[in-house]
């Protein structure tokens, strides 16, 4: 969990430390990266990144949620709504949109190709308590974003097979 001292940091500094966490993270696997990479790019003492982050994972888990909040602005989530299959294939669009134009962009490829093992427990955990319909849609959702992530130009195919298979989930006539 980030500390409160780094809460604390002026934004400048806090902007410099997250800066270069973005580069580590989106050129090198949460296996590869280093601290003293991070620590040389943001100028802290290594010893100040050990009081802002508990270790690498800590301060990967920090930006990965900065950087969802980010893309998932603006794009309805909730849910509690009765979202058609229409509906959850434009949420994928808006966040593939989002994420391709967004500068955490090779940070969710990176994320999606080498690092998403290691948090799946979380997101399987999160989805086991929801209806078989949305788990399907999340699971299903979820891995066409990291087959358009992988293979952009696949983009409208991907997307048009997701279309055909929430319909027949959702016992939808085409």
């Amino acid at each position: 969990m980030v500390s409160t001292t780094f809460d604390n940091l002026n934004e400048s500094k806090k902007v410099l430390i997250t800066d270069a966490l973005l580069n580590e993270f989106s050129n090198h696997s949460l296996a590869s990266a280093q601290v003293s990479r991070i620590v040389k790019e943001s100028g802290i003492a290594r010893g100040a990144f050990y009081k802002y982050f508990d270790d690498l994972t800590d301060a990967y888990n920090y930006l990965y949620h900065l950087a969802m909040r980010d893309i998932h602005q603006n794009i309805d989530t909730d849910s509690d709504d009765q979202l058609r299959p229409n509906d959850y294939v434009e949420q994928v669009r808006d966040f593939i949109e989002k994420s391709t134009n967004s500068r955490y962009f090779a940070l969710v490829k990176m994320h999606l190709l080498y690092n998403e093992s290691t948090f799946s427990a979380s997101f399987n955990n999160q989805l086991i308590t929801e209806n078989e319909f949305h788990w399907a849609t999340q699971v299903m959702i979820h891995d066409a974003i990291k087959q358009i992530m992988v293979s952009p130009d696949s983009k409208e195919i991907i997307l048009q097979k997701l279309a055909k298979i929430l319909r027949v989930l959702a016992k939808e006539d085409d």
